[in-house]
């Protein structure tokens, strides 16, 4: 806390603003680990006890609750109060992923095995619903603008997981996709800048404003994280090819493609579906051949950095502080892909 304090006291634009960004992101997400650990312990009475610590204290990003707290702290708030409202989102992210790896079938999260693998998919679907109403039990203190923000984002996230498994490539737009992620990712990125905003004494025009940065950063971070599932490197298939998820890239290079190739693209993909979405290596590269031809993932990358740049635009109405200067440092952190 006393580095903190001086860097208010001596808060300037300088050039080691990195390094601080890295303290700060290290020690908040330290914070919010140990808080974390101690409401799964009160917990304890719970028979999914051992699913919810499962779920929620394996390692993770802790994006969302950092944004709760880091939005407070750029309006003046103090963390301290902001902390449930942080772990409430935390708790709201981690059902998401709960209840997508059912839907996707996947078997694995962060390197060890899914909820519904390592116990049952009805396990699973209750320990994310338990989360879900332990978020909105945390942000039930902030008030009703905050509960209903929070309810809104969550209302959005399982429609735009239903555009998700419902969307295909010939049907698919450049529009409709955007209207996808700002649904399925970026909405809950955006109601924790809000409400981190708003619980910490912001003003209209400050909540607004990190509303409109949590919303592009997360649009930003969506596009990033298809880029980088497509481009894992050799020998590696991509994810959402394997599973025929429709991302950016594929929706541009088939939008830009002549119908000769429009037609292989959909040959592939619907002999894919017949062997129930098994995308073999060679058939994954004809695929990212294809991509960097139309230069989709340069398009991508051009959307990417529009996004980020919207983002830091939006936030030029916050007084200069530190904590102004480490959300900036967040989407210079995501335009270098890390």
């Amino acid at each position: 806390m006393q580095r903190r304090q001086k860097l208010k006291q001596e808060y300037s634009f300088k050039s080691d603003a990195e390094d601080d960004f890295k303290s700060y992101i290290s020690e908040t997400r330290g914070l919010i680990d140990s808080e974390l650990a101690k409401l799964v312990l009160r917990l304890s009475e719970l028979n999914i006890h051992s699913q919810i610590e499962y779920a929620v204290l394996s390692k993770g990003k802790r994006l969302r609750p950092l944004l709760v707290v880091l939005s407070a702290e750029s309006v003046g708030g103090n963390r301290g109060d902001i902390i449930p409202l942080a772990l409430a989102f935390e708790f709201m992210h981690t059902a998401t992923l709960i209840h997508d790896d059912i839907i996707d079938g996947d078997e694995f999260r962060r390197g060890i095995p899914a909820l519904h693998k390592k116990w049952s998919v009805n396990d699973a679907i209750l320990t994310g619903d338990a989360l879900i109403a332990l978020a909105v039990d945390l942000a039930s203190s902030y008030g009703e603008t905050v509960l209903k923000t929070v309810a809104k984002s969550a209302l959005e996230l399982c429609d735009g997981e239903h555009r998700d498994i419902t969307f295909s490539l010939k049907k698919a737009t450049e529009e409709s996709y955007f209207k996808k992620i700002r649904e399925k990712s970026a909405s809950l990125f955006a109601a924790a800048t809000f409400c981190g905003a708003l619980a910490g004494g912001g003003t209209h025009k400050e909540v607004h404003s990190l509303s409109t940065f949590g919303e592009n950063f997360g649009i930003a971070y969506q596009l990033r994280d298809d880029l980088l599932d497509l481009t894992l490197g050799e020998n590696v298939v991509s994810k959402d090819l394997k599973s025929g998820r429709v991302t950016l890239p594929l929706i541009h290079s088939y939008t830009n493609s002549g119908s000769n190739e429009k037609k292989h693209i959909e040959g592939m993909f619907q002999a894919a579906m017949k062997r129930n979405w098994t995308i073999d290596s060679d058939t994954a590269e004809k695929i990212m051949r294809i991509l960097r031809h139309t230069g989709s993932f340069d398009y991508c990358e051009k959307k990417i950095n529009e996004h980020l740049h919207q983002a830091v635009s939006s936030i030029s109405v916050l007084r200069n502080t530190e904590y102004k200067t480490y959300l900036i440092e967040m989407t210079k952190a995501l335009t270098k892909g890390s």
